[in-house]
């Protein structure tokens, strides 16, 4: 039978670097790009309460006194580098919705060059990384949090993303310098910390004198806002103000402390539980490290993987004052996770759903599953990746081992 035209368009072999394509493949990229962006398009003219609370107000006093000149003083509880960025929006368009969402856009398609990269790097398979680079991009969670809440969590996890296919790569100072840009942002980047400990710990890619990036840069950041007149201490000092704004255990988000009713807005021994939490969170990664360290593994890419997820979901939940919006990482760590092995993907779907119900009290003020309940699936998901990283270690544990001794 004759070739087909489009046949031989469409199979015709496309080099990227060292990436090996077809010409289909770029087709569908380009595709899922456009319909992804117009699905966050028909989003844009929504106005959350966040938008309405917060933002907006920002927004008009940036704009009332003249752009980069109001970083002299203080007008949100966000860190510098952001205000930078809105600050800078304020110049290019007079929609503050519409920038501040485009903003948050443009990194939901970064993050998704960074998960096409990372399935790239473990699977050496284009197909396999498209697919994760489209579940990214149609994440109801991805798509809720940048075009329709208004929220900016795709910025520091991008960078996230790139930190852990650069860790994969084994470059240290790259991944703990995007760690760093990253926690500048955010204070949740400092969830993946834990995971790079264990890494710097078993001597995988990781070298302990690149964690000073991550001060150095936090700082770094706040000069542009400190020579602008803003007090240097308070710039410093924005974190530790940030978590004492919220005593309760949890936020809406479903971790142990919703099981235990210290849920907002009950606070029935918020401090006793939060300093005990604390430790409880600092006593579970430790058991996690002592076990991974004391084992003498092969450490392959795939066990990387599961071990981020895992680690960050068990930070996440065992730490004390989570918000809603907090588990925003693992559900992007979960695509990898799932696309890697068909096997995995209902839990990567489990993490987005649970996520999904999450977010609506907040959204449209409804309970649709009670917290408790997320709390005891979210539960049950973290398990399962935790006795799926246990196979996968005992899988990989090297024949004749002996007891590590200093």
């Amino acid at each position: 039978m004759e070739e087909r035209i489009i046949d031989r368009i469409m199979l015709r072999k496309v080099r990227l670097g060292k990436i090996k394509l077809q010409t289909v493949d770029l087709a569908f990229v380009a595709c899922l790009f456009v319909f992804a962006f117009l699905i966050r398009w028909k989003l844009m003219p929504v106005e959350s309460a966040d938008y309405w609370g917060f933002l907006k107000g920002w927004m008009e006093q940036i704009r009332s006194e003249g752009g980069f000149p109001s970083l002299s003083h203080q007008i949100s509880n966000y860190t510098s580098p952001y205000m930078y960025l809105m600050c800078l929006i304020s110049y290019i368009t007079d929609n503050d919705l519409y920038g501040l969402k485009l903003l948050s856009v443009a990194f939901d398609y970064l993050g998704s060059i960074a998960i096409f990269l990372i399935l790239y790097q473990l699977s050496g398979n284009p197909r396999k990384s498209i697919l994760g680079m489209a579940a990214l991009l149609l994440s109801p969670t991805v798509i809720l949090d940048s075009a329709y809440w208004c929220q900016c969590d795709m910025i520091y996890t991008a960078f996230l993303l790139f930190a852990l296919y650069f860790l994969l790569k084994n470059n240290s100072c790259y991944c703990l310098l995007l760690v760093g840009i990253s926690f500048a942002f955010k204070l949740q980047a400092i969830f993946f910390v834990p995971f790079l400990l264990i890494m710097w710990l078993k001597k995988r890619t990781v070298r302990l004198i690149d964690f000073l990036w991550i001060p150095s840069i936090y700082v770094l950041s706040a000069l542009p806002a400190w020579a602008a007149g803003r007090d240097l201490k308070e710039l410093l000092l924005i974190y530790f103000d940030q978590t004492e704004t919220y005593p309760w255990g949890t936020l809406e988000y479903p971790n142990v402390y919703a099981l235990l009713g210290e849920a907002m807005p009950d606070m029935r021994h918020a401090g006793e539980v939060s300093g005990a939490g604390t430790f409880m969170a600092i006593i579970l990664l430790g058991c996690l490290a002592y076990y991974l360290y004391t084992k003498k593994i092969e450490i392959t890419g795939d066990l990387i993987l599961t071990l981020a997820l895992f680690t960050v979901a068990l930070t996440v939940y065992s730490l004390p004052h989570m918000h809603d919006r907090y588990g925003f990482l693992i559900d992007l760590l979960a695509i990898p996770y799932g696309i890697m092995r068909v096997r995995r993907l209902p839990v990567t779907c489990g993490f987005m759903l649970i996520s999904i119900l999450t977010f609506m009290p907040y959204l449209i003020a409804v309970h649709i599953v009670p917290l408790q309940y997320l709390a005891i699936a979210q539960l049950l998901l973290i398990v399962y990746v935790g006795y799926d990283l246990y196979r996968m270690v005992q899988k990989h544990t090297l024949q004749n081992t002996e007891e590590i001794r200093p």
